[in-house]
């Protein structure tokens, strides 16, 4: 440069000077958050973003009952369908918009045996402040309660999910508890005979032959 000459001043190239605002083009989705950031920083207008409501357990479809609670088969349906049986006494039941409780009375009109109750609770689709809980979640619970004199699982009856003898025989009946999905059953033999011996394979046989009958009369559909 020449001596004398004046020193020019250097300038950003002019398409730079001008395009100093933010491009604000949205070609794909985008993070909603990071959406938000750009609008506060450059101050653009965006599209607005569908939000779209999250799906909770009050929205999930429900498991099917098995057994329903309004529809349980009845003592004396009990007793048409297994004309074996005594006829009942006076039918027990109680119900709630979550569970029913069913309890069958099978005796000779003389007394003189033999004994035989079936007790019913079926549980239905419940949700409270922990979540939801299914009737078979719900009646699994029930069955998995410990009872006071321990319990003996049985393998020799292939009915429900689970059957055990709930008290090893401690009474004066034989007693044998099913669980079948959203339903637990209690079923109790006595042959009403002074030589009954609860622990006997004599009377859990007998116990067996009546939860097979009853079991099957019970099966809805």
């Amino acid at each position: 440069m020449a001596a004398g000459s004046r020193r020019l001043k250097s300038y950003p190239p002019k398409e730079v000077v001008m395009n100093t605002k933010p491009h604000c083009t949205l070609d794909r989705p985008v993070v909603v958050l990071a959406t938000a950031a750009m609008v506060l920083v450059g101050g653009c207008s965006v599209p607005t973003v569908q939000q779209y409501p999250t799906s909770t357990s009050s929205s999930a479809p429900r498991p099917t009952l098995k057994y329903s609670l309004d529809a349980f088969t009845t003592c004396v349906e009990i007793q048409q369908k297994v004309p074996d049986l005594p006829l009942p006494l006076a039918p027990q039941v109680s119900k709630s918009a979550t569970r029913f409780v069913s309890t069958c009375e099978f005796t000779t009109s003389t007394g003189t045996g033999p004994y035989i109750t079936f007790q019913a609770q079926a549980f239905g689709n419940e949700e409270d402040s922990v979540g939801f809980h299914s009737g078979a979640e719900l009646a699994k619970t029930a069955f998995g309660a410990p009872s006071s004199s321990g319990t003996e699982k049985e393998t020799k009856i292939n009915l429900g999910s689970e059957a055990r003898w709930p008290d090893r025989g401690v009474g004066v009946g034989c007693k044998l508890e099913v669980l079948d999905e959203n339903a637990v059953m209690m079923f109790t033999y006595s042959s009403g005979k002074k030589d009954n011996d609860a622990r006997s394979e004599q009377c859990r046989e007998s116990a067996r032959e009546v939860t097979r009958k009853i079991f099957a009369a019970v099966q809805p559909g």
